[in-house]
């Protein structure tokens, strides 16, 4: 006996398929759809071609000054639609099925045709309003280089649908019973040819290709599919057999594809532009119904989908508003081939285009942020364009310039959407075409200088977009992890990539650390370890030290956290690991004070409001604390003139450099005023 899980679905009776329609019905229903809904005459006939009861889809429109139609409220204004029933082999599969986003290969990364089979082509364009039409006409276009072209998107699609999203089994038993959404959509040839229209999924691509699967015809050829008499001869042959009691179990699971419930979407009504001046288009309408769909499906689109979808449409509404350019929007999506980039005057380095996705996602600017805004709620009413939303959309366009395989894009996505913190959002800096070298010696300059000046926390705009762009070598080559957890991990350094990026960036060794790493990452070797001026370290047999997360995390903790001890014994190595041992003891008191001020009594009352601590304890650790404070002044002025312009630069400080007298009347005058008080 088969298993419970194999236990086929029951299939559904099989019924005698209709014919199909004649030349002159279809061409009546074409001609209504032209006067009812404005469509262009090659999308009404295609709606047309795919009816099954071309008559009744007439009359069910009505009059044509005021058609009936399904409404369906979208974000930004109303779609129209006609639920009727369509031959299957008269609509294709969405070919840029969202499902297969993250997947793609796109020319930034790889040259078309010069890779594997999955980057033979450019993947194919995001949909648009067909030139010459309405931009709230319910019609779609999509450019490609050829048929073939076509052909191999389509196959790429429908080998990732049936390897994760295989309704084959219980479409061949039941048939497609949930109505596809479909939209005219008219494919443009760059080698020539006659565009082509036809109907096409904007959802249910999954289903249709089942469909299509069982019915033993590629979606690709139905474009440019022609002749009704092998069509009606196809049908006859079918009903024939199932009449004679003839049918093959193949026969009746053909049978049960051969038509489909649709939801065809014909019009599209728009809300006024309002106080932004711009409405919303079809394109933007479809996908927002689409998104509303996907946002609790049985099988979702997952996080990586979503924000891909999202990225995409984000890139749309900021050239639609012209804040980008179209070549800006192309190298954006991944869509330029470096050679393009460079011929466009813009960077085929990686990490340079990262940079400027980050910035143009975290850009302060009232009308760009407005512009993502309605990009996102066109999708999703449900989700926050916050901090963490604007981090993934722009991760998922940096990793389409790289080329792995989808389990390590997948963990370098999780990771380097956490790679970007408050500071990269919040701070006052901008992509630069700066070299390397000479951005790091801009970096160097503004971590000495902000030393001096004691706002370390904050060094300047060079050390932000170093660290911007070190996050994706960092991240792809694996040296740097997302939170790491608890399990096996007794002490968890629990920070983001985000948080010890901004920890390297406030020193010289860290600028020195991000430098190396773009430089390594650039020539294809692992990224070596360097110290604070920049030369590379070798281990105790000499050979060059290699960065991992753990290094990163050990010599770049927070502020007053203990570093990771050094096996050398050098006066600088004893130094840097005296300085761990004093760290962790703070940590310790820290820990200690806080411990002793949550003593409570029976009463619930704190311990030390009701009783106190004996005064001469806390003399003497005031006092010790007072002579260390002492000395921390003192060390502090000597990291300044160590590491500070001075050490940098022969030339003198500006004279808008801090006094460190003065930074030290400043800690006695603290210090009195607590006397005092007491």
């Amino acid at each position: 006996m088969p298993k419970f899980n194999d236990t086929p679905v029951l299939p559904r009776p099989v019924e005698a398929l209709p014919e199909y329609a004649h030349a002159g019905a279809r061409k009546t229903l074409g001609d209504k759809l032209v006067e009812s809904f404005g469509l262009s005459r090659g999308a009404a006939m295609a709606i047309a071609n795919a009816v099954v009861d071309p008559s009744a889809v007439r009359k069910s429109i009505g009059e044509p000054s005021d058609p009936n139609a399904e409404r369906i409220a979208v974000p930004g204004g109303v779609l129209l639609g006609i639920r009727t029933t369509v031959w299957a082999r008269k609509g294709v599969p969405d070919a840029r099925n969202p499902r297969t986003l993250p997947a793609r290969k796109h020319p930034f990364a790889v040259d078309p045709g010069t890779g594997k089979e999955d980057s033979k082509f450019r993947p194919l364009p995001e949909p648009r309003t067909p030139k010459g039409v309405s931009a709230t006409t319910a019609e779609l276009a999509v450019d490609i280089e050829s048929r073939h072209h076509l052909t191999w998107a389509a196959e790429q699609a429908k080998a990732y649908v049936i390897a994760n999203n295989d309704w084959r089994d219980s479409i061949r038993n039941q048939g497609v019973m949930e109505a596809v959404w479909l939209v005219a959509t008219t494919y443009g040839h760059g080698d020539g040819s006659e565009p082509v229209t036809v109907l096409a999924t904007a959802e249910g691509s999954s289903r249709l290709t089942a469909a299509h699967d069982i019915l033993g015809i590629r979606s690709a050829d139905v474009p440019y599919e022609e002749g009704d008499a092998k069509f009606r001869a196809h049908i006859r042959r079918l009903n024939e057999a199932l009449q004679a009691g003839a049918a093959s179990g193949d026969d009746q699971a053909v049978m049960r594809c051969e038509r489909i419930p649709a939801l065809i979407i014909v019009g599209f009504e728009p809300y006024s532009a309002g106080a932004s001046g711009f409405a919303t288009g079809f394109p933007t309408a479809l996908k927002s119904l689409v998104a509303l769909r996907h946002v609790d499906p049985p099988t979702p689109w997952g996080e990586g989908p979503e924000n891909e979808s999202l990225a995409d449409e984000v890139l749309d509404e900021l050239e639609r508003r012209r804040l980008i350019t179209p070549t800006q929007a192309a190298y954006y999506a991944g869509s330029l081939t470096k050679d393009e980039a460079r011929a466009a005057h813009l960077s085929d380095d990686p990490a340079r285009r990262a940079a400027e996705i980050v910035r143009l996602l975290t850009n302060p600017e009232p009308h760009v942020r407005e512009a993502i805004r309605v990009a996102v709620t066109s999708q999703s009413t449900r989700k926050n364009v916050n901090q963490g939303l604007l981090n993934s959309l722009a991760t998922a366009l940096i990793l389409r310039a790289v080329a792995e395989d989808p389990g390590r894009l997948d963990q370098a996505r999780r990771y380097l959407r956490k790679g970007f913190g408050k500071a990269v959002h919040a701070g006052d800096w901008a992509p630069t075409g700066r070299d390397t070298d000479k951005l790091v010696a801009d970096a160097l300059d503004e971590v000495r200088a902000a030393t001096v000046a004691g706002r370390a926390d904050e060094p300047g705009p060079s050390t932000l977009e170093l660290a911007v762009r070190s996050a994706l070598p960092l991240v792809i080559d694996g040296r740097l992890s997302g939170d790491r957890g608890t399990a096996n991990n007794l002490q968890p350094d629990r920070r983001t990539p985000g948080e010890v990026l901004e920890a390297m960036r406030q020193t010289p060794q860290g600028v020195q650390q991000l430098g190396q790493a773009l430089r390594d990452h650039a020539a294809g070797r692992a990224i070596r370890i360097v110290d604070d001026s920049g030369n590379v370290v070798a281990d105790e047999d000499g050979g060059e030290r290699i960065v991992n997360d753990t290094f990163l995390r050990g010599e770049f903790p927070p502020p007053g956290k203990s570093k990771a001890h050094r096996p050398g014994d050098t006066p600088a190595d004893r130094l840097h690991n005296a300085t761990a041992v004093l760290a962790t003891a703070m940590d310790a008191v820290a820990a200690a004070f806080e411990a002793l001020g949550k003593v409570e009594g029976d009463d619930g009352r704190l311990m030390v409001d009701v009783k106190g601590v004996d005064s001469r304890d806390c003399k003497a650790w005031r006092d010790l604390i007072a002579q260390m404070d002492e000395e921390f002044v003192v060390w502090s002025r000597t990291f300044r003139r160590v590491h500070g312009v001075d050490a940098a630069r022969p030339a003198p400080v500006a004279s808008t450099d801090v006094d460190v007298d003065d930074e030290e009347d400043v800690a006695d005058n603290e210090r009195d005023m607590l006397d005092a008080a007491e």
